[in-house]
């Protein structure tokens, strides 16, 4: 389930159904039988559910799983039937999902506990767990231990029940309004803390609404509890479970038709509506989730349902005590209540817009009500309308927002990785729904393929998926996105034998359980099927690579937890992601050092977040002419190599400042005889504009330096000693400024210094012992440098107070900057002694020399303008975009040319073409068939260029850099393969649109190595 929505850069609000579709289908639910009695769902078919049963008698892991499914019904199973109906609550209950948010004041948004303000922040963006056995209808804070409401709201919610059965505040009796423990009238806290549902005010007249928030947790005890009843049915076929589930259907039927979040969101109360103010139960995004389990509950039990007369007596007498609005009695009417009142008014909701998530969210849920319904042609026409062009639009969805990588159109990880879930939740639906057959995704779109392994190539060295955008947290170390069923099920569609090894080595190497399915009658088969295919693979191959269509650079030197990562994110900014294009971090250690903040504290119009943890500021990148990034889709490769011990990449991110000449960014990873030493040299070149900051912050501890004379700011902020902390930008400073404190600045920098972070004990589990720094030799002359604070969000377990950053800062007119620097990660020593810069600073060259404390000696030498040659007064020449040698003694031990024509130096000699250069002149159009295109270039087709890019030069917005598979003679061309990707991009009437054009040049960028 999500935990937050972003409304500014948020979810893109579909385009309004058009009203045609609207109208024939409701023509169509108005045309068609009012229900059909059946026996059993579309899903939880007679085969499926003895499968399952028969497989609890069998195998030992199946009998666990029917335990632990009886103990969590037990407490629900144990309710008499009148407290189950009613547990039920109606609309006029009010709910959301924080106690103060506030979208409509002018104040603060947030305000915190009543009792302990922002304290409880630390506890999380939800930080309240009602105990609804012990402590009903109060909420405790985790910060403080106060408790709030203090008015005894269960007696007044009981005094407002209606002849209809739901409360109603205007027959609540108002006498029982007060504090219970100063129930004198005359006593100043007499009224404190009291909530009749619409929270209590406070003398500034802010909401704190904890009934509210109650409410909407109280809702999620109630689907919890139907699961739970559900599943001890479906695993047990003992009848009490469904019995107990269906008067909880039977209720929500009757309260369903009128939930209508919008009344709530019309005071300004929050919860996961997009800002749309639309929801039933929940804002529309989570109402999904809301829908699906009612749908996929009622399918389990429906065949539980069967001759259970006192059921529907009960159901009967309750109709009669009150006024309800159906008629009530026998199972006929009791599935007619279910299937207009939830299924077919769940549809309706998803039609209209009422419910309405991230793309597939409402597709999905109109599927689970489609299958759970199990009525033709009514089933038909709803799964139909899911690939419609004017319903759920699903085949276009897919054509516009999926890249060859597999993700979307969202940045953060686990929002991108998220559509293909979804896809492939309906996917597996209607593979196991044989009456409906129009349909076959994984036939149609080949492409959705790669979303399989797409969180499992994030992760750097196999073992951390970095924190871009709105995921995870700060500095934490994760493969949360990784899900190994997931990645089986991708298997059992496309039999690709890639994902099964992938899914196997992110399994820790065992096909063990993966594709277990429990309603077959072999549930293991497709494990064996693994385990033969992924089994002879080996390992994870030691090594970064390139994730063109996400925006994912990875180097790495060595494999697993003893490993160095670089990961630089140049792909989307927009929605979930941040304005961060070239950031990067590194991991070592087994821990993030420069870490992304992660998940904000609010993921919308909170100032923490747009001003701060979401700007450009507070990422390792460049902050130009004062203003955050534009929001974009992706930068672009200029080059990508990985071998062994040595990575380059250069990424141009110029789409995100377009109004200058040029946003560059080339870094290298380089390791050493040693598997823990590396180290990484950044060289970030910005060309136009007036003002440069180069930000970088380390892991949270203290921050050492050699070389500046800083001077400590006695106030204030990066914004201005008269600027506080948290004061909103308008036109006096920049974006984010006034969130960096504890300022310390050197107005006259040398060219040349070193800072150095040693990472906190407690860091994400790091000891005193372990001694983990992060050390940056700065290597360019700036006008002033700065050290300042910076605190990540602080409602995510785990996160840091504050970070410590460097801001190297540049100004003038037409300014051109090379930003410089190696950055060395270390336990307890250095391993690298000095740094030096040999070249003047002036020309397009830069020569790096590094001294480590073996005594050997590396050399990094690069050139923009790769046609000159690069001279070192020790006899070193280049021709070319990157040079790398290490020598011991003076003498060479190993050498690296990239991008290059000639290195040299004493007796080692490389010598190569730059570039294999050239035309596209045809490739393959449609999204099947593979990643095919045909070259002018007669290339080398024996494996030589397997593994390297072609990168194509292109003026749209994805990057059109990919990986060589395969190239074969095809009369005077040569075919290139790219892997089972596609090229479309997008669709425009019945036209595609396409990364690259035919025509365009292409290179694919050389390289040569050296050992001694």
């Amino acid at each position: 389930m999500l935990t937050k929505v972003r409304l500014k850069r948020g979810i893109r609000v579909i385009r309004p159904i058009f009203r045609v579709a609207i109208m024939l289908l409701m023509v169509g639910l108005l045309t068609l039988p009012a229900y059909a009695t059946r026996i059993y769902g579309g899903y939880y078919t007679a085969a499926r559910i003895a499968n399952l049963r028969n497989n609890c008698n069998t195998y030992e892991w199946a009998k666990q799983q029917r335990t632990t499914v009886i103990a969590r019904a037990k407490a629900w199973v144990a309710k008499s039937d009148d407290e189950l109906w009613a547990i039920v609550p109606g609309q006029d209950l009010p709910r959301c999902i924080d106690v103060t948010f506030d979208r409509l004041t002018t104040g603060p948004k947030f305000l915190g506990c009543l009792n302990c303000g922002k304290k409880v922040l630390k506890y999380g963006t939800y930080p309240y767990e009602p105990d609804f056995i012990n402590k009903p209808w109060k909420l405790s804070c985790p910060a403080c231990g106060a408790i709030f409401p203090t008015n005894d709201f269960g007696k007044y919610y009981q005094s407002g029940i209606n002849k209809a059965g739901v409360f109603d505040p205007a027959k609540a009796d108002k006498k029982l309004l007060y504090n219970t423990t100063h129930p004198d009238p005359k006593d100043p806290l007499y009224k404190y803390g009291v909530d009749d549902g619409y929270g209590y005010i406070d003398k500034n007249g802010r909401s704190y609404r904890y009934i509210g928030y109650y409410t909407w947790k109280y809702w999620d005890n109630i689907r919890n509890g139907l699961s739970y009843l559900a599943d001890a049915f479906l695993y047990t076929g003992d009848q009490q479970y469904a019995h107990k589930a269906a008067i909880l259907l039977d209720r929500i039927a009757d309260v369903y038709p009128t939930m209508d979040w919008k009344p709530y969101a019309d005071r300004g109360w929050f919860h996961s509506d997009k800002g749309t103010g639309k929801g039933k139960i929940q804002g529309s995004i989570w109402e999904n989730g809301t829908a699906q389990r009612f749908a996929d509950d009622y399918d389990k039990i429906i065949s539980g349902t069967v001759n259970d007369d006192a059921l529907y007596a009960f159901l009967k007498k309750k109709s009669e005590t009150y006024v309800l609005p159906t008629t009530k009695g026998n199972r006929d009417l009791f599935v007619k209540n279910i299937d207009d009142n939830i299924l077919r008014c769940a549809f309706k909701a998803v039609v209209s817009g009422q419910i309405f998530g991230n793309e597939g969210m409402q597709q999905l849920t109109a599927a689970k009500c489609a299958v759970a319904l199990n009525t033709n042609p009514e089933t038909t026409q709803w799964l139909d309308w899911i690939f419609s062009p004017t319903g759920g639009a699903i085949p276009k969805t897919i054509i516009n927002q999926f890249d060859h990588d597999g993700s979307t159109n969202e940045g953060a990880p686990n929002y991108s990785v998220f559509l293909g879930i979804e896809i492939t939740n309906i996917a597996s639906l209607l593979d196991d729904y044989p009456a409906y057959t129009k349909h076959n995704f994984f036939k149609e779109f080949p492409q959705l393929s790669a979303t399989f392994t797409l969180a499992y190539r994030w992760a750097a060295l196999g073992i951390a998926i970095p924190n871009i955008g709105d995921s995870g947290a700060t500095g934490l170390v994760s493969m949360h996105e990784v899900n190994v069923q997931f990645m089986a099920k991708g298997f059992r569609y496309t039999n690709d034998p890639d994902i099964a090894i992938a899914a196997y080595r992110a399994n820790k190497n065992s096909a063990a359980g993966l594709g277990r399915d429990i309603f077959s009658k072999d549930p293991d088969s497709l494990s064996r099927i693994i385990k033969q295919i992924a089994g002879k693979a080996g390992p994870r191959p030691i090594g970064g690579y390139l994730m063109s269509g996400f925006g994912l650079a990875l180097l790495e030197d060595s494999n697993g937890a003893s490993g160095i990562a670089l990961a630089n994110n140049y792909g989307r900014t927009i929605k979930h992601a941040h304005p961060d294009m070239l950031n990067f971090d590194i991991f070592a250690f087994g821990h993030w050092l420069t870490p992304d903040f992660g998940y904000p504290e609010f993921a919308t119009d909170w100032p923490n977040n747009t001003e701060w943890s979401g700007s450009t500021l507070s990422h390792n990148t460049v902050f130009v002419d004062k203003h955050p990034q534009k929001e974009i889709w992706s930068g672009h490769t200029q080059l990508f190599k990985q071998l062994k011990g040595f990575g380059v990449f250069e990424i141009d991110g110029k789409k995100a400042y377009p109004e200058i000449k040029e946003y560059r960014r080339t870094m290298l990873l380089i390791g050493g005889n040693n598997d823990k030493n590396a180290y990484v040299v950044d060289i970030f070149h910005v060309e136009g504009g007036k003002d440069h900051v180069y930000s970088l912050h380390g892991p949270p501890g203290a921050v050492a330096t050699t070389g500046l004379n800083l001077i400590v700011q006695p106030s204030g902020t990066y914004a201005g000693e008269n600027i506080p902390k948290g004061a909103l930008a308008k036109t006096d400073f920049p974006i984010g400024y006034s969130y960096l404190y504890n300022v310390k600045r050197d107005p006259h920098p040398p060219a040349q210094f070193i800072l150095d972070w040693k990472a906190n004990a407690g860091y994400r589990g790091l000891t005193a012992q372990d001694d983990v720094h992060l050390r940056m030799y700065a290597l360019n002359q700036c006008n002033d440098v700065a050290l300042a604070d910076g605190d990540p969000p602080q409602n995510k377990a785990g996160n840091p107070e504050n970070l410590g950053f460097v801001l190297m800062h540049r100004s003038g007119n037409e300014l051109n900057s090379t930003f410089v620097s190696v950055i060395e990660p270390y336990e307890h020593s250095p391993f690298i002694k000095s740094v030096k810069r040999l070249d003047d600073g002036k020309g397009s060259d830069i020569s790096i020399q590094v001294e480590k404390t073996d005594g050997s000696m590396d050399y990094v030498l690069y050139n923009s303008s790769s046609q000159k040659i690069t001279r070192l007064k020790n006899g070193m020449n280049m021709t070319g975009t990157v040079g790398y040698i290490n020598t011991l003694n003076g003498k060479p031990q190993r050498g690296v040319l990239v991008d290059g024509t000639s290195l040299n130096y004493g007796k080692m000699h490389l010598h190569q073409k730059k570039e294999i250069t050239g035309k596209i002149i045809k490739m393959n159009k449609e999204t099947s068939g593979g990643g095919w295109i045909w070259v002018d270039a007669k290339l080398p087709v024996d494996g030589t260029l397997n593994g390297q890019q072609i990168i194509v030069d292109t003026e749209y917005d994805r990057d059109a850099a990919y990986t060589i598979r395969s190239a074969a003679r095809d009369g005077n061309l040569t075919k290139i393969y790219c892997g089972p990707i596609c090229f479309v991009r997008g669709q425009k009437g019945n036209k595609y649109l396409y990364d690259f054009d035919e025509g365009a040049v292409f290179k694919i960028p050389l390289h040569a190595a050296w050992d001694k």
